[in-house]
């Protein structure tokens, strides 16, 4: 099992708080600094990709993407693999003002460049 170190832990935690900023400044093109080349993600109804090109393509394409996200409640698990498994609980404000709350599962891993999400799964609540 991967041990998770305080720095990594911080890392990390920034890292899935930084998504939530390149989302409500509408920054696509800065989603490599959160998401590996290779990201898979799943957002069931709404949003699937399969890369970062593909991510940020399909980001574009929101007709009314969410104003502000709040990312909480997350835990820390490392894989015997090298990467860390992260689950949260997200907010998020609609387009009509609306909220959504959401549980997002994701893998991180380890890059070149640094922590990166390689896997994301979003399960609306």
């Amino acid at each position: 099992m991967t041990r998770i170190t305080n720095i990594d832990r911080i890392d990390i935690t920034d890292i899935l708080n930084k998504v939530a900023y390149i989302l409500d400044s509408n920054e696509y093109d800065r989603m490599g600094e959160v998401f590996a080349d290779d990201i898979r993600f799943s957002n069931p109804g709404r949003l699937a990709a399969n890369g970062l090109p593909e991510l940020i393509t399909a980001f574009k394409s929101l007709p009314a993407p969410s104003l502000s996200h709040h990312i909480t409640n997350i835990l820390l698990s490392g894989r015997e693999d090298g990467t860390v498994e992260t689950r949260c609980k997200a907010l998020s404000q609609r387009a009509d003002k609306s909220m959504a709350a959401a549980e997002y599962t994701d893998i991180i891993k380890k890059t070149a460049a640094g922590w990166r999400i390689a896997f994301r799964t979003i399960k609306p609540l």
